[in-house]
């Protein structure tokens, strides 16, 4: 059956978390006579140095050729393309080490420098041990043609704590495992290394090699089998996971006798992996040469669908303890693998918690990352020993897991809150215990249970806090989890804005509003209107507030507010006024059918329409619609090609037909803007309003549905047009006091540019007749439109509307 997983096992776990950590021997700091080997960019090395971790070796081969026994080459994090050659050795307890230094800190996977050997047929490997002994190779990481670490005629090799990824798979090089011990080697020890997607098998022991010890590694995908060993008596296979292969995963193959075979994980299923047709892989077989004094117990063997074992050339399954006396404590239930967190890590078949044989040779005390051996309370003890170690090559760890999370509440009376949020488990030791430090020098302490998340906070001014919660369960398993955050009040923010409101007898005439924001309630406002009138404040915000100035001029227009602790924010404007004829509105275009947009007046119901945007004469038409308080409003109200006129008074349209006909529709409210348009896409307009006071557009639809939009901030003036070129209006905004166009795009996006001058009033039309809206501006006091070509990469239109 296929091996179950919590999610998929593949090549490319290889990069998602690495190797275990190290024998427990330190190389976070420098070792007493340690070499130090260092070729990142950046780095000042020499092979002609001494190996200090001030100059460094650029090669690993320099440091091999002068190490002495005791002594560790440590390898700086970085990539090497070299096959080194081992030709000095350590003495019995002063090994030689090559050792990669820590990926970081505190971390219990550990990743170190990377060796590739050099590339070609002549040197494909990474290490070559051949006639030295007490040498040790760790916390490196491997990919390499051919087999990364060659040992033979050695004595005391170890390799523990490495990653060989896609090893011994070279193009046109003859596939290989990527450890081979080989002819001559004596006691050596291959432990706690990760082995993913070898040429063959991850480890190969030949013949001739005596007192082999392989513990504790993790096997998978390799492209033959797991771990292979031929014509090596007395060899010891323990506490290893072999999952994924194509052939088989534990083999003792030829005259392998008085072998150990024990706590091994092994699954097999070649549907996982691309092998050839036919292939009958087996968890664990051993050769009829290889049976005398072996012994094969305690390993959890899965196959898919074939015979787990073969024994002496013989396939068995429920059947091999009876007819063979082996396998005793074996089980054989399907694993889910963690490949995120913990890299397989059983995390659904406990038939490997505490199930292996604690005295088995070889068993070491430490996992494949460098955890200890724990006791799962929720399963009874099936092991020997102390009964608690897991089968394989990862320990399954009290699974006690807390996170702390912190957030701002937003809370208006209190800007200073936060909401704490907790998860916890602790299916091991239930009624875990707990300190939340808020960073700030207080905290609370006691069962878990009794925080009653989610928590609120204040603190007493704003920064950078970290909140930290420490737990700690009943089996005495401490965790810790942070969560940073910046506690800040929002700047406090103030604006205010204008527009013309020209009415019969006010030729000078603004509307003025503002608006301020704080995380306190704003408790007053301060208006200068900044033309000597008095200065008004108090506790209401001017919204709506219609102002008679005393001429044309430029005057500056600002809001200060004040909120309730104090703080205040000021908004200015200004507002340029030129008196050209009180009531003057702009208006633009398209008067005749297929012509471009031209420019006009409205004033008082009297409308003069200019048949061309150029600089010379042109034709003027005057039309009457309207009155004085009266709002301008254009647009193709009957699908002709071409815009009628019409106007806005008090919250209702009033639509002027081809057929000369007036039709008057309510929609919106008094102090609305008409934003009419192509909306629907369909040839003829629909009404729209513009909302100052909440900056908001309102379109009604021809099905009667009614669609609204915010853009903008109060008392910008409204614009609508195609800005796109696509047959219907996007929306945009001109912002008086700083004269910036904003048009929002069918894709959501917006655009600004800055044009005119402030005082200046804004236009929008197709001038030049292409399907697409551009802007413009009309100056007061020069009675001068200036309209905007750019789109186009033609120069700006120019003209004075008399």
């Amino acid at each position: 059956m296929p091996v179950r997983r919590s999610t998929v096992l593949a090549a490319a776990l290889a990069g998602a978390a690495v190797v275990g950590a190290a024998l427990p021997v330190s190389v976070a700091h420098a070792e007493v006579g340690a070499l130090y080997v260092d070729n990142a960019s950046g780095v000042r090395c020499s092979d002609a140095g001494a190996g200090t971790q001030a100059l460094p070796f650029c090669t690993v081969q320099a440091a091999a050729d002068v190490v002495q026994p005791g002594q560790t080459v440590l390898l700086g994090g970085t990539a090497y393309d070299e096959q080194v050659v081992l030709t000095r050795s350590g003495t019995p307890g002063n090994p030689i080490v090559f050792a990669g230094s820590p990926a970081s800190a505190g971390r219990s996977v550990r990743v170190g420098a990377s060796l590739s050997g050099a590339s070609g047929r002549i040197r494909p490997h990474a290490f070559v041990v051949n006639g030295v002994h007490d040498i040790t190779i760790r916390n490196l990481d491997f990919n390499t043609a051919q087999e990364a670490v060659l040992v033979s005629g050695s004595d005391r090799v170890t390799i523990d704590g490495n990653l060989f990824t896609g090893v011994g798979g070279g193009a046109g090089l003859p596939v290989s495992p990527a450890v081979r011990l080989a002819a001559g080697t004596t006691a050596a020890t291959v432990s706690r290394n990760r082995f993913d997607g070898a040429g063959t098998f991850g480890v190969a022991v030949d013949a001739g090699v005596a007192g082999t010890v392989v513990t504790t590694n993790i096997v998978n995908g390799s492209h033959a089998g797991g771990i292979s060993v031929t014509d090596a008596p007395g060899t010891v296979v323990t506490g290893n996971t072999v999952a994924d292969h194509c052939r088989n995963g534990i083999e003792l193959d030829g005259a392998s006798s008085g072998a150990t075979v024990e706590n091994n994980l092994v699954t097999a299923d070649p549907a996982t992996m691309s092998c050839e047709a036919g292939v009958h892989p087996v968890a664990i077989a051993v050769s009829a040469g290889s049976t005398a004094g072996t012994k094969a117990d305690y390993n959890v063997v899965v196959t898919a669908g074939y015979p787990p074992y073969l024994w002496g050339g013989t396939a068995y399954g429920s059947t091999f303890t009876a007819a063979t006396g082996q396998g005793a404590h074996d089980g054989g239930t399907e694993p889910c693998f963690d490949s995120v967190f913990v890299p397989f890590a059983p995390t659904c078949d406990w038939a490997v918690a505490d199930a292996a044989d604690a005295l088995a040779p070889g068993r070491l005390s430490t996992d494949v990352y460098g955890r200890p051996r724990v006791d799962d309370p929720t399963v009874p003890d099936k092991g020997t020993g102390d009964g608690h170690d897991d089968i394989g090559a990862v320990e399954v760890q009290d699974p006690f897991t807390v996170q702390v999370d912190a957030y701002l509440t937003g809370n208006p009376n209190q800007p200073l809150e936060i909401g704490i949020g907790m998860t916890s488990s602790s299916p091991w030791a239930p009624s875990p215990t707990g300190t939340l430090d808020f960073g700030d020098g207080k905290s609370m302490s006691g069962p878990l249970d009794g925080f009653r998340f989610p928590l609120r906070h204040v603190y007493d001014a704003p920064g950078n806090y970290i909140v930290t919660l420490t737990a700690t369960d009943s089996l005495g398993l401490t965790k810790k989890s942070t969560y940073g955050l910046d506690v800040k009040v929002p700047p406090m923010t103030a604006s205010v804005g204008t527009i013309p409101y020209v009415a019969p007898g006010h030729p000078y005439q603004m509307m003025v509003g503002g608006s301020a924001s704080s995380l306190w309630p704003v408790t007053s406002y301060r208006l200068d209107l900044g033309d000597g009138t008095p200065v008004s404040v108090g506790p209401q915000n001017p919204r709506q507030l219609l102002h008679d100035y005393p001429g044309r001029g430029l005057y500056t227009v600002s809001l200060q507010a004040t909120d309730s602790r104090g703080r205040t924010a000021t908004g200015t404007t200004q507002v340029q006024l030129n008196g050209d004829l009180p009531g003057d509105l702009p208006v633009a275009g398209k008067w005749a059918k297929g012509r471009p947009s031209t420019v006009g007046m409205f004033n008082s119901g009297q409308w003069v329409l200019r048949d061309s945007n150029t600089a010379g004469p042109a034709t003027m038409t005057t039309v009457w619609l309207g009155q004085a308080g009266d709002l301008p409003t254009v647009a193709d109200w009957d699908g002709a090609g071409h815009d009628q006129l019409g106007i806005y008074r008090q919250g209702v349209f009033a639509l002027r037909h081809e057929s000369g006909s007036v039709t008057s529709v309510p929609f919106g409210a008094p102090g609305d803007v008409p934003v009419p348009g192509y909306w629907d896409h369909n040839g003829h307009a629909q009404l729209a309003i513009y909302r100052p006071s909440i900056s908001t557009f309102v379109v009604r639809h021809d099905d009667g549905s009614v669609s609204t939009a915010a853009l903008g901030n109060p008392w910008d003036v409204p614009l609508v047009g195609d800005w796109d070129g696509v047959g219907h209006t996007q929306m945009g905004i001109y912002r008086p006091g700083d004269n910036t166009f904003a048009l929002r795009h069918d894709n959501g996006s917006l655009s600004a540019s800055s044009y005119g001058a402030i005082g200046d009033q804004p236009v929008v039309g197709d001038w030049l007749g292409k399907g697409r809206s551009s802007y413009g501006i009309f100056r007061r006091g020069m009675t001068t439109y200036a309209l905007r070509n750019a789109y186009a990469g033609q120069p700006d239109s120019v003209t004075k509307l008399y």
